[in-house]
């Protein structure tokens, strides 16, 4: 037995934890790109248009900051024979964002001033059980909006599903389905760019969704203890990796793409310091 195959076999067993345990390092290694590129765009803004340049960064974000807004919208509406009504929306304009106290007083900022892409406002029922499930959808649904179109997008840039890790046992990684027309990759990698920019909720959508989220985590602690009780835990730990590894792949590709994208930004940041 050869070393790589022993360090394999003393691995296995470990396996489905490495690969959950992927998804939070990928995740997390991908805010650091996004970050980045973030910084570079903003630098190259800053030499085009001084003050305002750092405003490029939302005007290149606008698709999925639409996206964004239209997925609190789709939540609500789902909502309506609950009693939710969209009152308004503004799917995207740059403004600053309005902090209030308490008692609604516009209160001043001595910070940086943080900017408002878009929003969605709606009036529900008081107190009812399904007023904070409808509240927590839909200040999570840019969550499963960003995802099912950052999916729909990875398959018209390569013609592969997201769930089917293409590597080919005698070519290895293909990047795309064979006779899949390749100028998909010009504007392809942007739009994934944009959605996942935006497909995090932002503060007030998590503090909006606090209740449902907690209620939520308090359901799947108690059924994660109930599968353990029952000697289960494990079926569901080998189902969660499976579901682990194709996420773990997109993270690579989403990383891949911002290194691309860093790429490009860097060589323009240098041609504008000469």
């Amino acid at each position: 037995m050869d070393t790589q195959t022993r360090i394999l076999e003393q691995i296995a067993p470990y396996q489905p934890w490495l690969t959950l345990g992927g998804v939070l390092v990928l995740f997390m290694l991908l805010r650091v790109t996004r970050k980045a590129l973030r910084y570079r765009v903003d630098e190259i803004g800053y030499w085009l248009l001084g003050a305002r340049g750092r405003l490029i960064w939302f005007w290149i974000n606008a698709p999925g900051v639409m996206l964004h807004e239209l997925s609190h919208a789709a939540v609500v509406l789902l909502f309506t024979p609950f009693g939710f009504r969209v009152t308004s929306i503004t799917l995207f304009r740059v403004r600053p964002t309005v902090v209030r106290d308490n008692i609604g007083r516009v209160m001043r900022n001595g910070g940086r001033q943080s900017l408002q892409l878009g929003e969605v406002q709606y009036v529900r029922p008081q107190g009812r059980f399904m007023s904070y499930v409808g509240d927590g959808l839909s200040g999570i649904a840019p969550l499963f909006g960003g995802i099912i179109m950052f999916a729909f997008l990875y398959w018209i840039a390569t013609g592969y599903n997201l769930w089917d890790i293409p590597l080919d046992p005698h070519t290895g990684l293909r990047l795309l389905r064979p006779d899949w027309p390749w100028w998909t990759l010009i504007f392809a990698p942007y739009l994934i760019l944009t959605v996942t920019s935006e497909l995090w909720p932002s503060r007030q959508d998590w503090t909006g969704a606090r209740w449902f989220m907690i209620g939520l985590s308090v359901l799947v602690l108690l059924i994660l203890g109930l599968l353990w009780y029952t000697q289960h835990l494990g079926q569901v730990i080998a189902l969660s990796a499976f579901i682990a590894a194709r996420v773990d792949f997109a993270l690579i590709v989403l990383i891949a793409f911002d290194i691309v994208f860093l790429l490009i930004a860097e060589l323009t940041v240098r041609g504008l310091r000469r």
